[in-house]
This record gives C-alpha cells, sequence and structure tokens, in this order.
C-alpha cells in the first residue's frame, strides 16, 4: 500500500511512477541503490545530511573558484579536480594544495618534482610561526628535553630511522628555547640513531657533543668539536681541483660593529689566534699560542703584519712571546719574553740563561759544514764581518769579509797540554827547509790596486822545501783550480825552531871568537 505524508516534510512509501518537483529537494537521508534514479546529473542543487551510495559518484571537475565539492555556504572552498589524475583543495577561490597524477603532495605551486614540494609566498619574517613553510610543535608545550623531529627510515619495516633532524626544548621559560640536532646511525643493526651535530640556542655548532664548552681557554666557542680517538678528534680541509691551490683556513678582523664590516684595524690590533690548550683537572689552560698582529699603520690594499710564537713556561698560567716574525721579514727570537728593537732590520735571538749557549748546532753527518755565511756580492772589507762579537764596551771578536781575524791578540789561546798529545819527539831541524821561503810583497787579486802590500810566502814555492805546512784551503769546482793554503801556526814554531838552531850556532861561534882572542 502507497503512502504519502505530508506534514514538517514529506514522506514516499510504496510509491512508483513519476514524482516531480519544482525547487529544492532537501532530504534528512537518501537510501537505496539508485539504480533507477535518471537525471541526478543535471540537478543543479541536493541538499542532504547524508548521502548513502554503495556504487559510484560521479561529479564535476569544478575550478579553484567553483570546486565540485563544497560546503554549505562557502562555494569558493573544497575539492576539485583540475586534471586527469589530479585532486586539489581551494580556500576561497584559489588553489592552495593538490596531489598530481604522480602522487606528489603539491603546496603553494601547481608543479613539483619530490613527493613534497611547498612554495612559500615571500617573506623577509624570519622565524615568525605565521610565516613558516612548515611548523612542528609539541603537545606538551615547552618541557626541557621533549624533542620533535623529522626521522629517515629504509623502510617501513624498521622501528627506528637511521638519521634524523630534530629540535630538543633547553628551557622551560614562558617562551622556550631550544637546539636543532643532527642524528645518524652506524652500521649497528636497528638501533635508534646517535646525536652527531646539534647546533644550540646560543647558535653554537657542537660536533659529537650536546653541550658547549664556557670555559674553553678561558672562553667559549662558536665551533667546538669534541672526540674521544684520534679520527674524531680532528678537523680536515680539502681541495680537489687541478690547480696550484690547496685548502685554507680564514681568520680575519675588522672594527665594524655588525657581521660584513669593513672599518679598518689599528696598528696593534689582533687579526687571530691559534691556541693549544690542555685540561689541569679543573680548568682548560693555554699551553702555547700562535697569533697575527697588525704590525704598523694599515693602508688602502696594504696591511702589515708579525706573527707571534708564545709558549707558557713550567709554573706560569699564561703563554709568554718566544719568536715573532716581523712585517719586515725579520725573526725574533726570544726566551725573556721581550725583544731587543722589534723594529730591527735584522734577526735576534736573546737569552737570559747563565749557563747555556744562545745557540747550539750538531752535525750528524761526518762530512759538510757548520754554520755557513754567504755574500751574494765581494764584499772584502774590514767594516763589514761575517762575525762580529761584542759587550757594552768594545768588540772583542771579528770576522771581517776581507778574511782578517781581530780581536785581542794577546788572550788567544791554544790547546797544549801534554795529556791530550802523544808520539812526542823532539822535532827534526828546520833551518835548511826555512832559508828556502822566500819572503814576497803582494796584492790579492780582488784588493784594488792602491792598497798596502801584504808581507807573506806563496804555497807553491815553500812546497818546494817544506810541504809539510801546505794544505788545500779550497778544493777544486766548476772551472776553478784547487787553491792551497799555509799552516801559518806550524810555520812559527818552525821558525822558532830555525832561530834555536841558529842560536846554538852563534853560540858556538861566540866561544871560538873568544878562544881565538885569549891565544
Amino acid at each position: 500500500m502507497a503512502t504519502l505524508r505530508v506534514g514538517a516534510g514529506l514522506t514516499f512509501n510504496g510509491i512508483t511512477g513519476d514524482v516531480n518537483f519544482t525547487g529544492i529537494v532537501t532530504a534528512t537521508s537518501f537510501s537505496g541503490s539508485g539504480a533507477n534514479l535518471t537525471g541526478v546529473a543535471a540537478t543543479s542543487n541536493i541538499s542532504t545530511n547524508a548521502i548513502v551510495n554503495s556504487g559510484v559518484t560521479t561529479v564535476a571537475a569544478g575550478s579553484a573558484a567553483a570546486p565540485s565539492i563544497s560546503p554549505t555556504g562557502d562555494t569558493d572552498t573544497g575539492i576539485f579536480f583540475p586534471s586527469a589524475d589530479t585532486i586539489a583543495f581551494s580556500e576561497g577561490g584559489s588553489e592552495a594544495a593538490r596531489i598530481d597524477s604522480s602522487g606528489r603532495l603539491v603546496i603553494g605551486t601547481t608543479s613539483a618534482n619530490g613527493k613534497l614540494c611547498i612554495l612559500q609566498a615571500d617573506t623577509t619574517n624570519l622565524g615568525t610561526a605565521t610565516d613558516g613553510a612548515i611548523n612542528i610543535a609539541s603537545t606538551s608545550g615547552g618541557t626541557v628535553g621533549r624533542t620533535n623531529s623529522i626521522n629517515f627510515l629504509p623502510g617501513f619495516n624498521v622501528s627506528q630511522p637511521t638519521a634524523s633532524i630534530g629540535y630538543i626544548c633547553t628551557n622551560d621559560a614562558q617562551f622556550t628555547s631550544g637546539d636543532i640536532f643532527f642524528a645518524t646511525r652506524g652500521n649497528t643493526g636497528n638501533n635508534p640513531a646517535s646525536e652527531r651535530v646539534r647546533i644550540d640556542s646560543s647558535g653554537r655548532l657542537l660536533v659529537n657533543t650536546s653541550s658547549a664548552r664556557t670555559d674553553l681557554l678561558g672562553a667559549g666557542a662558536q665551533l667546538q668539536v669534541e672526540g674521544t680517538t684520534f679520527a674524531t678528534a680532528r678537523l680536515g680541509v680539502a681541495m680537489n681541483a687541478n690547480n696550484a691551490e690547496g685548502g685554507g683556513i680564514y681568520l680575519v678582523k675588522s672594527r665594524g660593529s655588525s657581521a660584513g664590516g669593513v672599518t679598518v684595524v689599528n696598528s696593534g690590533d689582533v687579526l687571530g689566534d691559534i691556541e693549544f690548550g690542555g685540561a689541569d683537572g679543573t680548568n682548560i689552560d693555554t699551553a702555547a699560542r700562535i697569533r697575527c698582529v697588525v704590525d704598523g699603520t694599515p693602508g688602502s690594499n696594504d696591511m702589515p703584519g708579525r706573527l707571534v710564537f708564545s709558549t707558557t713556561a713550567d709554573g706560569a698560567s699564561s703563554p709568554t712571546e718566544r719568536m715573532r716574525i716581523t712585517q719586515a721579514g725579520f725573526t725574533k727570537i726570544t726566551s725573556t719574553g721581550s725583544v731587543y728593537q722589534s723594529a730591527g732590520t735584522y734577526h735576534e735571538m736573546l737569552s737570559s740563561s747563565a749557563t747555556s749557549p744562545i745557540v747550539f748546532c750538531q752535525h750528524s753527518s761526518s762530512s759538510g759544514s757548520g754554520v755557513e755565511v754567504y755574500y751574494t756580492n765581494t764584499i772584502n772589507s774590514t767594516v763589514n764581518r761575517f762575525f762580529w762579537g761584542y759587550d757594552n764596551t768594545t768588540t772583542r771578536f771579528e770576522v771581517r769579509s776581507n778574511g782578517g781575524i781581530g780581536n785581542y791578540q794577546a788572550n788567544n789561546v791554544n790547546l797544549s797540554d801534554r795529556n791530550v798529545k802523544k808520539d812526542i819527539i823532539p822535532a827534526a831541524d828546520t833551518w835548511n827547509c826555512i832559508k828556502e821561503w822566500e819572503i814576497v810583497n803582494y796584492r790579492y787579486k780582488d784588493q784594488p790596486d792602491d792598497a798596502d802590500l801584504n808581507l807573506g810566502v806563496i804555497a807553491q814555492q815553500v812546497a818546494e822545501s817544506c810541504p809539510e805546512v801546505i794544505t788545500v784551503f779550497e778544493e777544486a769546482k766548476d772551472d776553478q783550480p784547487e787553491k792551497l793554503g799555509i799552516k801559518e801556526q806550524q810555520m812559527y814554531w818552525m821558525a822558532i825552531k830555525a832561530l834555536q838552531e841558529a842560536q846554538v850556532r852563534i853560540e858556538q861561534l861566540e866561544a871560538k871568537v873568544a878562544a881565538l882572542e885569549t891565544q
């Protein structure tokens, strides 16, 4: 039996045939297969609290301004289908996001390369929640130790991520502060990732540690690396290019008050330090330091600098300067902490030790030279010196550039102790040898023509009668022949021996003369 009730609404029950209405039909529910419904696609409005359909519901493609599916009273917000295999979402008549035909979620744009692409509107408000492309919050609010993270997994069959990027709250004040951390997992199975790097709330970059040192050599540092092995406590910079350039570390100083400043520095300003420190059981103390200091007045494209090397003495609490290389390239070495002349155009060494030499040289080879001084030009004078020894009174010893020696001759001492000699026998007569020496006047070839004549011998002539006093002064080299020298010290003693022989002859002659005078 068919029933039609009219009242607060219309109820159809068991009615066959056509029922025609003009206007909007509003129903609290509709159920059925809908197999015999026709003309619904052409209906401009269907308003209902629920539609239950066991088949396929087809809607128009729609647009951002007029989406196919929208809520009551907000016709420009909803879901539409801009192209095949693409679902889009609009707000206020503009597209807000879409899932494209490749399954990529795209927000703020219509094309993408990755599975998730977010195009943010231009903004200069760094770090504000209202302008953030992605905001991740914790339901517990600012509780110290709480983390929010983005995890990376090799698949969905593991419970632990291989890497994570996250935030950890470090201060539960009203406006909380926190750190950003980066974690990775080694080849250790399905175990939690370990923190490797952190940027803390003070902007410090921490490697292999989650807490910054604030007493690092009396201060903090924006980059801190902690390690428990040789490899984990190292910094490396490698340059890989087919050129002559290498890796580098830049330490720069300006007197500007903000990043990027180029305000000129002053003479004496420290440009950078490299410090070496060790733990004393309580603090980290400086053991040595390399420092660069402005060494003069800077100008345009002109930055004079010096390097200062300092070490901390045993029992001291801070380093003392031990060496500097000046802007002119001169080295100043000191054990006293001060230099003789910082602007002096010479290398210098200062020492306060009463028992040790300033310089000690050791040669481990059985050949070679000790200390060599070389002039690139011919000096050959009594003014310029190869070596100069003097005190606050006068010159004591010098080796002049003409090869001469100046000293207090009366103070000369040669070792002659019996305990250091062997094969001691009386010397043979030297009379016949010495009388063959030809004493000549001469000038060296590099002496000026008006120089005073020298008095001496010719080595080749002396060698004819006394070869034992001849030695090689300089080996032959290139196109220069061998140069001979004489052992003057030996010749002195030979002359004294000949004088003794002459004295004997004189005494003998005197005795003969005396005998003749008594006859």
